[in-house]
């Protein structure tokens, strides 16, 4: 280790600041937030999955169905 000598900065190299500024680095906070709105997504996503298949097993009676009264509006003759 005694034979180490500093020579300068790799060129192209760059700080940290700027690699955060040109969008190549993100930082923890933002991976949180990220994260946070990925798994809110996530469950309004499988909210709407399992209203929608609660919605196809639901079976709306076409025509007339037993035991059930049918109502139809009939047109007004007025005066």
């Amino acid at each position: 280790m005694s034979n180490l000598e500093y020579i300068g900065k790799i060129k192209g190299m760059k700080t940290l600041k700027q690699m955060i500024e040109s969008k190549e680095v993100v930082p923890a906070s933002q991976l949180a937030n990220n994260k946070a709105a990925a798994e809110a997504q996530e469950k309004v996503f499988e909210e709407a999955i399992r209203s929608e298949e609660s919605h196809r097993k639901t079976k709306i009676p076409a025509g007339k169905v037993e035991g059930r009264d049918h109502w139809a509006r009939e047109p007004f003759i007025g005066d």
